[in-house]
């Protein structure tokens, strides 16, 4: 019904973006993540932005931010990389998506790379959690990790069924 909706009212498309990002386990609890972010317009392409960081878990901090600018509308762009550099050393837990606003939001950096790292972060977390989450006590409540999971959707919701399992599971171990 809805895809229908969209059909009848699409007109001309006249931007696009599309965000792409990869994580990549680096060994010894630590985590690569990578975003590109291409802006299209019936003119071409508009922004190409490339964005890493390293997270080290369990308690999932940045190690390393990197960011690139390969296509942009502005000269004046570029003067908003070194900003990226603040979130070196940020958690990726509750609070992360504020704080990365805080950081480098509106004119204190690029609109287009603030909403890539704000795109990597939960994906950090389930590329650790891909690699690292069946390991040791990773699904133990007292893991920073699985912290930053409970209460994030509504699966995960602390008094939820799956929840609930997963205790009832860790305390036969």
């Amino acid at each position: 019904m809805i895809e229908q909706e969209m059909e009848m009212t699409k007109g001309k498309p006249i931007h696009t973006r599309k965000i792409e990002i990869n994580a990549f386990d680096l060994g010894d609890h630590r985590v690569l993540v990578e975003g590109e972010l291409l802006d299209t317009r019936p003119v071409g392409s508009i922004h190409h932005l490339l964005a890493s960081i390293r997270v080290q878990g369990p308690d999932l901090t940045i190690t390393h931010v990197d960011a690139e600018m390969k296509r942009i509308p502005r000269d004046a762009c570029p003067e908003a990389l070194p900003a990226v550099q603040k979130l070196s050393g940020l958690r990726i837990i509750s609070g992360y998506t504020q704080r990365v606003k805080d950081l480098i939001g509106d004119v204190k950096g690029c609109s287009h790379l603030t909403s890539l790292f704000l795109t990597m972060g939960p994906v950090a977390v389930q590329g650790y959690f891909a690699a690292y989450g069946r390991k040791g006590t990773a699904r133990a409540p007292g893991n920073p990790a699985f912290a930053r999971l409970l209460n994030s959707c509504h699966v995960w919701r602390e008094d939820g069924p799956y929840v609930r399992s997963l205790m009832a599971a860790l305390k036969k171990t």
